[in-house]
């Protein structure tokens, strides 16, 4: 299952070179194997619960699955996310993406500070978009939020990211979460 969730996004990688239509049918194969892979794990999680005993990718599997579910879901296996990382089932940072990202969408500031959002950003006086991250509920703990789960420092994380995609990502501390509406 991880195997094929990952296999579907394999293209993204060099998305820049691809039509419109190979876009559009690559899209369509991943939301197909998203599908699939939810029903699965969705109606196990549902009867049974998370299963016990399975291996580090088996329970990554898991996660990577509800992390490519829409908010519904993301909201509603939250929970179970942050028991499965506290038990160590699960890698803490997966539950703080996964938590942020439910912030997010839910218009809300995120607290370890692990989404980036495009964003209209004003540059010398011209419109610009540019790679931000996504406010934070606080700033000034932020780092020492982002070590309880195993995260790098965030100066350091938008750094390597920024240098990972190869465009800046910035992060205007004066930002809210209504400067992206």
């Amino acid at each position: 299952m991880y195997d094929n969730d990952q296999a579907a996004r394999e293209w993204t990688k060099g998305m820049s070179s691809l039509s419109a239509d190979e876009i559009v049918e690559y899209t369509t194969e991943m939301e197909r194997v998203d599908s699939l892979n939810q029903a699965t794990v969705f109606g196990i999680l549902d009867k049974e619960g998370w299963p016990y005993h399975l291996s580090e990718k088996a329970n990554r599997a898991i996660w990577i699955v509800i992390d490519h579910s829409d908010l519904a879901y993301r909201s509603k296996y939250l929970g179970l996310v942050k028991e499965k990382a506290e038990e160590g089932v699960l890698d803490k940072t997966d539950y703080a993406i996964l938590n942020d990202r439910v912030r997010m969408e839910e218009g809300k500031p995120q607290i370890y500070g692990t989404q980036i959002k495009m964003a209209a950003t004003i540059v010398d006086d011209d419109i610009a978009m540019q790679l931000c991250l996504w406010p934070v509920e606080n700033p000034a703990a932020l780092d020492s939020l982002r070590s309880t789960v195993g995260l790098s420092p965030i100066e350091e994380y938008l750094k390597t990211s920024s240098e990972s995609i190869g465009q800046e990502i910035v992060w205007d501390k004066e930002k809210t979460v209504a400067d992206f509406d």
